[in-house]
């Protein structure tokens, strides 16, 4: 592979130098190709990312995307709305620089797709044509695998693992409890959005807590016997919040301890586990996930709940010429995070410009990089490289690298602004 296309993949996985990626692409494109339709439908980080993205490898594609609201509520840095270090104002995200780009914005539901026909139908009565269909409508939650528990019951102990109302209701929620009050977060088994997520928010309740509610208590019932970064996190929860003592601000209860929840006793504010009802003032209950309803109802799903891909292109092994990123993909040993979701976004945007020039595909590069917040200038993170195997479809893990545990506090302060440098980027290559 010649230097220029290793420049690209490395552009391509990092999300550096979007000018230089438009550019080294640009030699490619035929003056006066007939315009190609591409439909997005899920305008989250990893769609508005692979539209920005193959908009700048190739203006002449034609590219709509259908997203229902008009500004994205993103997940990452949500636990900091929660515990009131943000508004939810700097979580909200609009497509104007998308449309100012060309790219075709359109505010409706996707309903079904027709793989034959190659058309979308959406909610509002209309139909979009395509020679390529991309879906990032992300997750679905299973609120059957906890008994007692349903949509209904998710408005009074929120999951809020989506932003908006959700992320509202549980901020008011620790608001409005008292000192002395107990907080449960019941995390999912394996696979899930964001491996990390109930476990920074642990920590930065905690946090809160500790400041606000000195008598209140924050309680993981959780469905693993491991969690990710579980000694890192540990390590600073035994430096920030006394863990492991009789005056810990935070206490983990894993599947082997009897953690794993398996239903919800409404009337009794308990949750009911493998070790026996536990009660809180605050429940917060992560169901088991899945890909959304638009990909189990169009035929994208295998029966393990996500959709399998073709890992060199992203496109669905189910239904040929649609491609699917992001957290509903199931990208052999990739994790669900919003990095992943951007990374995936720019390789499906490379693998469908070559596809349309007739291009040869290239051996995509992957990575994650995930940043978690434990508390003030507290930061940890891992970062995975990943090789495509093209053999059996699965990307092995090269490269594995998390916060040294004995790293000095510096250190944790750099991983703390590192993080938020990361989600600006993401942001900004996204949304504009």
């Amino acid at each position: 592979m010649n230097n220029q296309r290793r420049r690209l993949l490395r552009w391509l996985a990092t999300g550096v130098g979007f000018s230089a990626v438009h550019a080294l692409a640009a030699g490619s494109i035929q003056s006066g190709a007939p315009s190609t339709k591409v439909v997005v439908i899920g305008g989250g980080f990893a769609g508005a990312t692979f539209a920005r993205t193959l908009h700048r490898l190739d203006p002449t594609v034609s590219i709509t995307l259908i997203e229902p609201n008009r500004h994205y509520h993103c997940c990452p840095l949500g636990a900091e709305f929660l515990v009131g270090k943000r508004s939810e104002q700097s979580l909200m995200f609009s497509y104007d620089k998308l449309i100012e780009s060309g790219i075709e914005v359109v505010y409706d539901y996707a309903l079904s797709l027709d793989a034959r026909s190659r058309q979308i139908f959406t909610r509002g009565g209309r139909i979009f044509s395509f020679d390529r269909c991309v879906v990032a409508t992300g997750i679905g939650y299973r609120y059957d695998t906890i008994a007692g528990y349903d949509h209904a019951v998710a408005q009074q102990f929120p999951h809020a693992w989506g932003g908006g109302e959700q992320l509202r209701l549980l901020n008011k929620q620790l608001n409005e409890m008292p000192n002395g009050g107990a907080v449960l977060i019941a995390a999912p088994p394996d696979d899930y959005r964001c491996p990390p997520g109930p476990y920074e928010r642990a920590s930065l309740i905690a946090e809160y807590l500790k400041v606000h509610k000195p008598l209140s208590r924050v309680i993981v019932l959780d469905a693993k016997e491991r969690f990710a970064k579980q000694a890192q996190f540990e390590q600073a929860w035994k430096r920030l919040y006394g863990y492991g003592t009789d005056s810990s601000v935070i206490r983990w209860i894993g599947a082997k301890e009897g953690g794993t929840v398996r239903g919800v006793d409404v009337e009794q504010r308990q949750l009911l586990t493998d070790g026996g009802r536990v009660g809180g003032d605050v429940i917060n209950i992560i169901p088991a996930q899945r890909a959304d309803d638009f990909s189990h109802s169009n035929g994208l799903t295998a029966d393990h709940g996500w959709c399998p891909v073709d890992t060199q292109t992203l496109e669905s092994l189910q239904v040929p010429g649609v491609h699917v990123i992001g957290d509903a993909a199931y990208a052999e040993r990739l994790p669900k995070s919003a990095f992943a979701a951007t990374c995936q976004a720019r390789v499906c945007a490379m693998a469908i410009h070559n596809q349309v020039h007739g291009l040869p595909l290239l051996t995509p590069q992957f990575m994650n990089v995930c940043y978690s917040l434990c508390g003030d200038d507290y930061g940890i993170s891992v970062f995975l490289h990943y090789q495509h195997d093209p053999a059996n479809n699965i990307l092995e893990v090269q490269t594995l690298r998390v916060t040294p545990m004995d790293a000095s506090q510096e250190e944790y302060v750099r991983e703390a602004n590192a993080a938020y440098s990361m989600f600006d980027t993401m942001v900004k290559e996204a949304f504009g």
